[in-house]
């Protein structure tokens, strides 16, 4: 059981940071949402996954892994933008087979920057970054990347589009 430390800066409780993945392929789809909780909840990552091929679970759990490899910055508010990732999946079918997935590469341009609180005048985003400690961004990228799943002795390799979100709130 998490113990929890009390933090006057940490009002938000569900998360500092998280990675969603959606990759779509002609066979497969890999989904995955990795989160990070604030220093309170002792910083733990937690991630939830899976890969399902012709409407069939291939395998589904928590033995996931969102890296981002290469980090490009934003200047403009100091989040370690992604600029390249690693994503992995690792499980066993229904009949116990070992199942190990992953989509690795540049992200490319990104699709968006989202100031979550950019309709809020300057100033009171400046009181909640100082009081609360936050200062939400998400950076969504939508490249054409190469799943590689290996069930068993088989390996596939099959190209599809990934959308994934990296989110910075504390």
């Amino acid at each position: 059981m998490l113990q929890r430390q009390e933090s006057s800066t940490d009002n938000h409780r569900a998360a500092a940071r998280w990675n969603f993945v959606n990759f779509q392929s002609p066979t497969y789809s890999a989904v995955m949402m990795e989160y990070t909780t604030p220093p309170s909840y002792g910083s733990t990552v937690v991630s939830v996954g899976g890969i399902a091929t012709q409407g069939k679970i291939i395998c589904a759990g928590s033995s996931n892994n969102a890296k981002h490899d290469e980090i490009k910055g934003d200047p403009e508010n100091s989040w370690p933008e992604p600029g390249s990732v690693a994503f992995t999946w690792s499980g066993k079918t229904r009949d116990g087979q070992a199942v190990e997935a992953d989509v690795h590469g540049s992200l490319g341009e990104r699709l968006d920057r989202v100031d979550v609180m950019a309709e809020v005048p300057k100033f009171v985003k400046q009181i909640v970054a100082g009081a609360a400690g936050t200062k939400p961004y998400i950076y969504q990228y939508g490249p054409k990347l190469t799943l590689r799943i290996k069930i068993g002795d088989e390996v596939k390799k099959e190209e599809g589009i990934l959308f994934t979100e990296a989110t910075f709130i504390s």
